[in-house]
């Protein structure tokens, strides 16, 4: 990196710098928002799936950073400062979310080289957000016994409060690095080090020694484009997320004087419970529905027509097809809530084109449908087209079949 660059991105040598004066040398606009250049800052633009920073540039909310060409940076402001557009300027960083982007970063360090001294699984990519991270893992699975592994094996070099080195080398300077993965430039290149544990090449911002990052904790995983994609959180946000996660397991437990442990027993005998009565209460519905069709259809079979103020639209459906199967030679069955719907079916076989009734269903139901000679249903737009097309399609039906 040329010194010329690093003076102007003094980020890069101090992350721990909160406020600082600068020049403006530059104004412009960026999305509609106003745009400062400094000659000098301690602002990270978004670069290297790290967000910027934020923070104040004269007072002014900085909402976004970014880098452009030839090293420059720019700070897009909330609103255009007053005064003077150029000058000196005080800037205050975000310290909250500088710290936590630090965390986050050398936690991801620490992690990335765990899954490689572990299982020697590579880092593919990573990406720091601002609730919680991921990283893409050269691994064609997961579970909890792996993820246990890796993070004690980063837990113990966090522990150890190893120091957080950074050197400027060359092409021929970073020969005598084994960098875990190789850099997307072949000079000025910025190095972060853990010794004994992780070497890359890094423009980010990171904490002096492992020990600040404090706690690196895998959230989940899932298959992403034939690697694993692992959530994953440090420092206060993982004492943040531990924070809620015990919180909930605790008060659920106690709900239900359970341990802590017998919970997820509990939940899963629960949860067939729950399914095996789910299935009995179809069953039941089944057999009720399919007792008031024959009631309906009568003997010797007629045609059904019903208007119900709060019938499912799948027992809608389920309800004609009951009688028709107990011999109606119709139905007509609508209802007005939760979803507003009419539906006309007829025996199968030869007989009337139901389609031909479409046309005057759409139109007084006002909304939309279809189907096929047999059998169409329209959606209402509410409970009164509903009922008057009910009314329009029955007479219709009774008609077209004498």
């Amino acid at each position: 990196m040329s010194a010329d660059l690093r003076a102007r991105r003094l980020y890069y040598d101090d992350s721990y710098t909160a406020s600082f004066e600068a020049e403006v040398v530059s104004t412009s606009e960026r999305d509609g928002r106003h745009a400062v250049e400094l000659d000098r800052t301690f602002f990270y633009p978004e670069s290297g799936g790290q967000p910027s920073d934020r923070g104040t540039l004269g007072g002014v909310p900085v909402v976004d950073v970014q880098a452009k060409e030839e090293g420059r940076v720019l700070h897009v402001l909330d609103r255009e400062p007053e005064g003077s557009s150029r000058g000196h300027v005080g800037g205050v960083i975000d310290w909250s979310r500088r710290f936590d982007l630090m965390q986050q970063h050398t936690g991801q360090h620490v992690l990335s080289a765990a899954f490689e001294h572990v299982v020697d699984a590579a880092t593919i990519s990573s990406r720091l957000g601002e609730t919680r991270s991921t990283i893409d893992v050269a691994l064609d699975h997961a579970d909890w016994r792996l993820v246990q592994e890796v993070e004690t094996a980063a837990s113990r070099v966090l522990w150890e409060d190893r120091p957080v080195e950074r050197h400027w080398v060359d092409a021929a300077g970073m020969a005598r690095f084994a960098l875990r993965k190789p850099p997307k430039v072949i000079e000025n290149i910025r190095i972060v080090e853990i010794p004994d544990w992780d070497v890359s090449a890094c423009g980010g911002t990171h904490t002096l020694r492992t020990g600040e990052v404090g706690v690196v904790k895998v959230l989940g995983w899932e298959k992403v484009r034939g690697n694993v994609r692992f959530d994953f959180v440090c420092g206060a946000r993982a004492l943040a997320d531990h924070a809620w996660r015990t919180e909930s397991l605790a008060e659920a437990a106690r709900r239900r004087t359970l341990k802590d442990r017998d919970l997820l027993d509990h939940l899963e005998r629960a949860a067939a419970e729950r399914d095996q009565l789910r299935r009995r209460v179809a069953e039941l519905q089944t057999e009720l529905m399919l007792r008031e069709a024959r009631e309906r259809v009568g003997d010797p079979p007629h045609g059904v027509a019903e208007f119900s103020l709060s019938r499912e639209r799948p027992d809608v459906r389920t309800f004609a097809i009951q009688c028709l199967a107990s011999g109606a030679p119709w139905v007509v069955v609508a209802a007005a809530a939760p979803d507003p719907v009419v539906l006309i079916a007829r025996a199968r076989g030869p007989g009337v084109d139901l389609k031909l009734l479409l046309p005057g269903l759409l139109e007084r139901s006002r909304g939309k449908g279809g189907g096929n000679p047999e059998m169409i249903q329209v959606s209402a737009q509410d409970a009164s087209s509903a009922e008057g097309a009910y009314r329009w399609v029955v007479d219709e039906v009774r008609a077209l079949t004498g």
